[in-house]
């Protein structure tokens, strides 16, 4: 049985392309989603515990980490068991760094929220995700300050629950160049954050928006994979992991 953490577009690709090899499998996620392929389906966190557990109970053959980059704290537990079974990372792709003077790449929140408010901006756009409001809680209750989030249930519950004024909440994707453009140019933050979130995160279109905006945008950059992690960019090169082991 492989189990398949998930979540991300990568996940569901992985999944499509398991359910095309006939390949059982059991997808996991952190909160309940629409799950629509052939495998078994589980949400719940696992900690190093019950991962163990779970893989000894299903007798999981591989762990496909298929989920978030920025999910670090996962990307550790699933290392604790790289040594019974074998972790495969099916990661997206990444561009490379832009060099210009309005693009500042940051290791983490605390580094970013230093530099920005040693620049004394008084607003700021924040594309990092829901988790990230209580991370900046000391900017955003003092100043003006929007996050865009999913549209879901589990993300508005959790804004809700840091008392974040929902007003200033925005519901959506990244979108391509022009659409984020519109999107800045109407709310005019003097700094935008987000993530080192890759191709399929679409950072190109929002460094390309910010630039063309003339505001700078500050990029906390991925943490590095645990060393255990057999890594593929290719679904050929995932399943061949699978299938020749």
């Amino acid at each position: 049985m492989i189990l398949l953490l998930g979540g991300t577009t990568e996940a569901k690709q992985a999944a499509n392309a398991l359910d095309d090899a006939g390949i059982a499998y059991i997808y996991s996620t952190r909160t309940e989603v629409i799950f629509e392929g052939k495998g078994q389906y589980r949400y719940g966190g696992l900690d190093e515990t019950a991962l163990k557990a779970f893989c000894n109970e299903h007798h999981v053959s591989h762990i496909i980490d298929a989920c978030h980059p920025f999910a670090k704290e996962l990307h550790i537990t699933v290392a604790s068991l790289s040594g019974d079974v074998p972790v495969i990372r099916y990661e997206r792709l990444f561009s490379e760094r832009i060099i210009d003077p309005l693009v500042y790449y940051v290791n983490n929140y605390e580094e970013a929220i230093v530099a920005i408010n040693a620049n004394n901006y008084q607003s700021m756009l924040v594309l990092t995700g829901v988790q990230s409001i209580p991370k900046l809680s000391s900017y955003w209750q003092i100043k003006q300050c929007w996050f865009r989030i999913l549209n879901r249930d589990y993300s508005i519950d959790f804004a809700a629950r840091y008392n974040f004024p929902p007003q200033n909440l925005l519901f959506g994707l990244p979108q391509e160049k022009d659409k984020e453009i519109e999107l800045f140019n109407r709310l005019r933050p003097e700094v935008i954050l987000t993530k080192e979130s890759g191709l399929n995160g679409k950072l190109d279109a929002k460094i390309e928006a910010a630039i063309a905006c003339n505001i700078p945008i500050f990029i906390i950059t991925k943490p590095e994979l645990p060393a255990s992690f057999k890594i593929t960019h290719t679904l050929s090169e995932l399943l061949a992991m699978i299938q020749h082991e």
